[in-house]
Order: C-alpha cells, then sequence, then structure tokens
C-alpha cells in the first residue's frame, strides 16, 4: 500500500531531480532589490526556524511578480512541512495561475493534494506533468505513482450547480401534416427561459484480489426550469470490477439508469458496461466505453428496445499549457415500431488552453447525424437530423469559492432535419461551479 509519507518523500526526490529550470527562480535584479522579511525568512528556513520564517512570509509585501512567486513557494513549502496541506495547496495552485509552466511547483502540488487527502486531484495533476520534458527516469517514476494511486484510491465524490438561461427558435412559421398546412403556435416557434442544473455523483472501490478491485458507482442530475416541460431528472449506478494494468485499466459490469422527462416518468435502462483506459504515452491516453442496455418507456412502449453505444476518447497534451481532446461516438438504438429506430454517427473535439495569469479556456464542437431507419407515419418521410454544437468556457485557476472552482460559458445548437418541424437552435449561457473530492 502507498504509504502517504512514502510518497511525499519520493516526490520530494522527484522534484530535486527536475532541472532548476523548471524551478520558481529569482532574476538577480530581484536578489538585488528583495525584501527584508524574504531575506529574513529563508534564513530562519536554513536555520529550521519554521513558524518564524512563516511569519515573515506572511507580512511580506512582494514588489515584483517573481518576488510573489517566491514568497508564495516559500510559504506552500513551508506548509506542508507543517502539516498544513490545504494552505500549502491555496499557494502552489496561485503560482500555477502565473505560471503555470513551472513543473516543479506542480509536482510540489501534486504532493499537497495527496497529503490534503484529494487523491484524484493529485493524480490528474501527475498526469498534467507528464506533458512536461521530464527526465526519462522522472517520467517514469510519475507513472509508477498515478498506478500506485490508481490501485488504492477508494473513494471519489464530485458535485457540480450551474445557471443555465436558454433560448430556443425554430424558424419556419408552419408544416404540412398530408398536404395540410398547419401553423404552430408562437411558444412552439421559439421560447425562452432560465434553468439549474445541479449534478452529483460518488463512487466506490475496494480490493477484491491482488490487481482486482470492486466498483460501486452512483450519480444523479437535474435540469429545473420555470418551464416544466423542459426539465429532465437522470439517475443511474453502476456495479462491476476493474482489474488494474501496468498501463491502465479495463472494467465491466451492469449499469441501471432512470429518467424523468417534463416532471414525468420517461424510461427505465439496465444493461452491461465496459471500459478501458491505457496511456500511450506519458502525455497520451484513450478511453473506450460500450454500454448495451435494455430501454423501458413508461407511456410510450413503442420506443421500447436496446441501446448499444461506443465512445471513445483519445486525449493529448501538447505541453503544460495546452490538451486536445478528440471524442467519436456510435450508437444503434431498436425499437418495437421502427421510425424510432435509429443510428449515430459523431464526433467531438475539444481544446484547453491556460493563459499566464491563471485563464483558463476550453472551446468545444461536436457534429452529429441520427438517421431513422424507418419512415415517420406522420409526414411519410424518413428522418435525418443533423446536429452541431459548439461550446466555449472560461475560468481563473486560482479562483476558489468555498473550495469550488467558478466558471462562465456559452453554448450554440443547431438541428436540422429533414422533417422541419424538428429542426432547432438553442444558445445558451452557463455560469457553475464545481468541485472533484
Amino acid at each position: 500500500m502507498l504509504r502517504r509519507g512514502a510518497f511525499a518523500l519520493t516526490v520530494m526526490a522527484l522534484i530535486a531531480s527536475v532541472g532548476a529550470d523548471a524551478t520558481p527562480a529569482r532574476s538577480d535584479t530581484a536578489v538585488q532589490a528583495e525584501l527584508s522579511d524574504l531575506a529574513t525568512a529563508r534564513l530562519l528556513i536554513r536555520a529550521g526556524r519554521l513558524e518564524h520564517a512563516h511569519a515573515f512570509l506572511e507580512q511580506a509585501v512582494p514588489g515584483t511578480q517573481e518576488e510573489r512567486i517566491e514568497r508564495l513557494f516559500l510559504l506552500g513549502s513551508i506548509e506542508l512541512r507543517l502539516g498544513m496541506s490545504e494552505r500549502a495547496v491555496e499557494r502552489f495552485e496561485a503560482i500555477l495561475a502565473l505560471r503555470p509552466e513551472l513543473t516543479r511547483v506542480r509536482l510540489e502540488l501534486a504532493r499537497a493534494y495527496y497529503l490534503a487527502g484529494r487523491v484524484d486531484k493529485a493524480r490528474r495533476t501527475l498526469r498534467v506533468s507528464l506533458a512536461d520534458e521530464l527526465p526519462s527516469s522522472v517520467e517514469a517514476a510519475v507513472e509508477s505513482f498515478v498506478q500506485q494511486i490508481d490501485a488504492r484510491r477508494r473513494w471519489s465524490v464530485s458535485l457540480g450547480a450551474n445557471l443555465l438561461p436558454e433560448t430556443r427558435r425554430r424558424d419556419l412559421e408552419s408544416v404540412l401534416i398530408g398536404g395540410v398546412p398547419f401553423v404552430l403556435d408562437e411558444e412552439a416557434r421559439g421560447s425562452s427561459g432560465a434553468g439549474v442544473l445541479l449534478s452529483g455523483g460518488v463512487s466506490f472501490s475496494n480490493e477484491l484480489t491482488d490487481g482486482v478491485r470492486g466498483v460501486l458507482a452512483s450519480s444523479a442530475a437535474a435540469k429545473s426550469y420555470e418551464r416544466s416541460s423542459w426539465n429532465e431528472t437522470t439517475v443511474s449506478g453502476e456495479v462491476g470490477a476493474a482489474r488494474i494494468l501496468d498501463q491502465g485499466t479495463v472494467s465491466g459490469g451492469i449499469r441501471f439508469g432512470r429518467v424523468w422527462a417534463g416532471g414525468e416518468p420517461e424510461r427505465t435502462t439496465l444493461g452491461p458496461w465496459a471500459r478501458g483506459e491505457w496511456r500511450l504515452s506519458g502525455s497520451t491516453r484513450i478511453d473506450l466505453a460500450l454500454n448495451a442496455d435494455r430501454r423501458r418507456h413508461d407511456t410510450r412502449t413503442t420506443r421500447d428496445g436496446r441501446r448499444l453505444a461506443l465512445t471513445a476518447r483519445v486525449a493529448h497534451a501538447v505541453n503544460a499549457r495546452v490538451a486536445v481532446t478528440i471524442e467519436p461516438i456510435f450508437e444503434i438504438v431498436s425499437a418495437h415500431e421502427q421510425h424510432h429506430a435509429n443510428r449515430l454517427f459523431g464526433v467531438g473535439a475539444r481544446t484547453l488552453r491556460d493563459f499566464q495569469g491563471g485563464l483558463a479556456v476550453t472551446l468545444g464542437a461536436s457534429a452529429t447525424a441520427r438517421r431513422y431507419v424507418g419512415p415517420d407515419p406522420l409526414f411519410a418521410t424518413r428522418r435525418i437530423d443533423r446536429t452541431v454544437r459548439v461550446l466555449a468556457t472560461v475560468r481563473h485557476r486560482a479562483l476558489r469559492l468555498g473550495g469550488f472552482a467558478p466558471y462562465i460559458g456559452v453554448s450554440l445548437e443547431r438541428n436540422s432535419s429533414t422533417i422541419p418541424v424538428h429542426e432547432y437552435g438553442i444558445a445558451g449561457v452557463m455560469a457553475g461551479v464545481s468541485r472533484a473530492f
């Protein structure tokens, strides 16, 4: 079992082996102009008087960014040694908001996360560090730590809350049904509303045998609007087992799901799932997920059938500041009536860019095509929907609200269809917070 003390000591050795160019360094000008509190703090640290050094650093007023970074780094290092790991996390996060390329600080942050009990955050931070130019021995050691964390982590919790103002519109004013025109009312042609999305998840994993762990997870999400027809609530649960490999994990089990739409029960799903995660290199990872479930609808039983979905995710960290993700998807849905059965093909792409100063911007886009098997009985034509979505979010790495990371964003969605009544456009604004434990 990986012990926290051993982990901390080994990461300290890793940090020492990373080159000096990856550490918060002071220029000659900064040395000449350094504040007396910083100078005194350094002397006190060398003498082992950490509490006194901490007091001097707390009152120090840096004159340059380099001095600010050094002050935060020294404070974080002292707080780790004094057992104040949560405070140390705040210091190192603030540094990376200014200088995300500092590898040594990133490794210190991983150590602080781990000592604070935030194992998932430590794991993700170590993964990001693999995108840096690490010595081969350090890269291998970081990979080993990630595997050890995977082998011992038991609990994972995530929470999120979002405000979702949306505008939904249709361009057409009337539709033809059997050659007869029907005029759409104003509400059907377009409407706006503000909603709230609350989401959360929890998972528990425990060792069954050497290298095999049991998996138990549940999640829930609820969208609530003033217009009740827009509301949707989903609840799901999984039970299964995971096998930890040298370069990833494979897992599988049974999944249950329940969906409510417009405040009314809509469908129940039950079926097997399988997932695999592999690290192709220090900076590239591929995830595969297969779900095969049986769907039973509460009222529209003609939609009952099976669903098979295969999704993939290829994530590549270009460097410590830029990451790119590609996500293809394939789905087959069967139903009692063929005009409800369909096939979906699609692909999505997302890029994350960290800017100096702390801003992090995510840009994403996706395109899907859903083809229905049989002709629609009302419109006498086969339905084919093509959907394009665009998303942009912005957050600040150093900004936290009670431990939650806030963000804002915009989203656009456009669906074109061979049956015009199914065409629509959605424009939305997002503002939310999230946190993983």
